[in-house]
């Protein structure tokens, strides 16, 4: 027999955690009860009665795919494999493309039983099999013991014949088996009707296997982890907040778990707990635990409550090595009749002052979320939630927008909100009472420009000059957004330069508004495109080699300068030259750069982006960056700095 388990993934990099686990857990359970047979029979497990176990089970494989995969070479692939059953892994961003495929599937192989899992199924299951008679039954919820017990029934009856059917020598099928003793489903019985079994009571998390000993399985890949499951929040919006009881797996595991990771120089580790310090002594021990084993290499990706980090937790993630950990805090609204209205229980003042106090120790980045579309939430209190999302500072600003999702108490809140919202997934709000769909379009055009010139972190500098030009933060990404409709650019695949030219472009319209000046601009804007890469071609903007060819070459032949010593062993002038890139900076863009908190003043050997002087203010009007691309910051990846006075 042949089980296939199937996910469609967002990105080729995404792995799909939930079918690891159901295969997992179902091969240690069979393994499990064929060795208690075995020894209840007084004998060992041979290499022949291996091979006899291997050949009596089931064959489950796992088939992963992407949305952006073509639809009939998915369904080409998953026909070719033959399978009795396909169970597929079903979300919010791809149920579509599922049901599009199972539909298909059903019609070139009709002997293929199609089974369904995952969030986006679990609710209103019975209409989904009125609606689509081509699917035989649904796995609600928590699916590792309901799949296994029905990997056992198909292997069952595909493997051998059952007692019923013994005396006629005929076998059960699949098509007529019986599932009423098998809970967590819904499923169509041997007439056809659809039948809902009781709910599947929670597992241990402990028993759920660590899937991640054959890594090649994962190349190129991020490995995703959970420590516990649950959330003890209830937010509207959700699905999390159903499972109020938070399971957590034993520190005993996760640091045997951990030290895999460690040892094998995994790149990235996601944490997939919903609220990963709601039990702080569990936070803590596994932050200690990656600081004091950290191997210089993994990164590793939490989903935390900001303002339930507390003193401890500051003064172990000061020390932590750049780049070793990342939080991804959800804001979601500052509007407090907003915040009230979804069940959020958060302080947003000790929010603010934690991610503040992290982005200065300048080794973590911080990812800050923002749900356009929440009840109370209007177009004015909105744009306010973001001014202050953005003077928290975070590396990462992300606007998304209310999506419905089946099961959350959001969408039982329909009427109450006048909630319109899209029919298809991924389900985004439309409108409510409080904003309409010409504002949310409005608010699309600031999450472009956001995503463009905020969260791409190439243009750092020059937003902290240009934004307090405005009245708001929220007001300048509006008005770059205005400028990108006015002029059609729109859905134009710009290259990377030719981002930083319509900036200026959009900047040349405030020169001689106050104190604004394109001189400091042009220096912010030049000093960003370096820092990210050792641009070979000159910006439009500035066509002129800044520095003359000879003293170019006699500062690296000579290793150097008085203020920054280049030499060391091994010390190649030519190399040297081709791995750097030198530019002239005006003085006064210097203090924006300075300013910034990714930042700061010191010695180039302990990795600090700038350094001037030693610490002393430059006298000359233009001063001389040298972008060092050898070596990077650990934390932001850019170029490494050191702002000298004179070459």
């Amino acid at each position: 027999m042949k089980i296939i388990l199937a996910a469609l993934n967002a990105k080729y990099v995404h792995s799909n955690l939930a079918v690891y686990d159901l295969e997992a857990y179902a091969r240690t359970q069979l393994r499990r009860e064929q060795e208690n047979a075995e020894v209840d029979e007084g004998m060992g497990l041979s290499g022949k009665q291996e091979g006899l176990w291997r050949d009596r089970f089931p064959k489950i494989e796992i088939k992963e795919y992407t949305i952006n995969h073509n639809l009939d070479l998915i369904l080409q692939s998953l026909y070719q494999e033959r399978a009795d059953v396909a169970a597929f892994s079903c979300y919010i961003w791809n149920i579509h493309e599922i049901l599009t495929i199972a539909r298909e599937l059903s019609k070139v192989a009709p002997d293929t039983h199609i089974w369904l899992g995952g969030p986006e199924v679990s609710y209103d299951s019975v209409k989904l099999l009125e609606e689509y008679p081509f699917v035989e039954g649904i796995i609600q919820g928590e699916g590792e013991v309901t799949f296994y017990e029905l990997v056992k029934r198909w292997a069952g009856c595909c493997g051998e014949r059952t007692e019923m059917a013994a005396g006629s020598g005929e076998m059960e099928t699949l098509k007529d088996m019986e599932y009423a003793d098998v809970s967590g489903i819904v499923y169509r019985d041997e007439r056809n009707r659809i039948r809902q079994n009781s709910a599947r009571p929670l597992m241990n998390l402990n028993d759920v296997p660590f899937i991640y000993q054959d890594l090649s399985r994962f190349e190129n890949k991020i490995l995703y982890y959970e420590t516990s499951r649950g959330c003890p929040f209830s937010c509207s919006y959700c699905l999390s907040s159903i499972d109020k009881s938070v399971r957590f797996r034993s520190m005993e595991l996760v640091e045997q778990e951990l030290q895999f990771f460690l040892d094998h120089n995994v790149a990235q580790v996601k944490f997939i707990d919903r609220t990963f310090n709601c039990r702080k002594s569990h936070a803590l021990a596994i932050w200690r635990y990656i600081a004091e084993h950290d191997n210089g290499m993994t990164n590793f990706h939490f989903e935390v409550a900001a303002d339930l980090i507390g003193e401890e937790e500051l003064a172990l993630f000061q020390t932590m090595r750049p780049g070793l950990i990342q939080l991804e805090i959800g804001l979601q609204s500052t509007n407090p009749a907003t915040i009230r209205e979804i069940h959020r229980v958060m302080d947003v003042v000790q929010l603010k002052k934690n991610m503040l106090a992290i982005r200065g120790f300048h080794n973590i980045h911080q990812h800050l979320d923002l749900i356009a579309g929440l009840p109370y939430e209007d177009f004015v209190t909105f744009k306010q939630s973001f001014n202050d999302a953005y003077e928290m500072k975070p590396n990462q600003l992300q606007l998304g927008f209310l999506k419905v999702l089946k099961g959350s108490y959001m969408g039982e809140q329909i009427e109450k909100y006048g909630l319109k919202y899209q029919d298809s997934q991924p389900y985004e709000v439309l409108s409510t009472k409080w904003i309409s769909y010409d504002e949310i379009l409005a608010l699309k055009q600031v999450e472009e420009m956001v995503e463009i010139y905020y969260n791409s972190a190439q243009f750092e500098h020059v937003l902290n000059y240009l934004v307090p030009f405005f009245e708001s933060p929220y007001a300048c990404f509006e008005a770059i957004g205005t400028y990108y409709a006015v002029h059609h650019l729109y859905g134009i695949g710009f290259k990377r330069e030719a981002r930083y030219d319509v900036l200026r472009r959009f900047c040349m319209d405030m020169s001689g508004k106050g104190e604004f000046s394109m001189e400091i601009l042009d220096s912010l804007l030049t000093y960003d495109y370096y820092l990210r890469e050792n641009a070979k071609k000159r910006p439009v903007w500035s066509p002129d080699e800044p520095v003359k060819k000879q003293i170019y070459h006699d500062f690296f032949k000579r290793g150097g300068t008085e203020e920054v010593s280049l030499l060391e062993a091994g010390y190649d002038s030519k190399l040297a030259a081709r791995a750097m890139h030198i530019e002239p900076v005006v003085r006064e863009a210097v203090c924006w750069i300075l300013e910034d908190g990714n930042l700061r003043k010191g010695n180039r050997k302990k990795e600090h982006c700038v350094t001037v002087n030693n610490g002393e203010e430059c006298a000359e009007d233009m001063v001389y960056c040298l972008f060092d691309y050898k070596r990077h910051n650990a934390w932001s990846k850019d170029a490494m700095v050191t702002i000298l006075s004179h070459l």
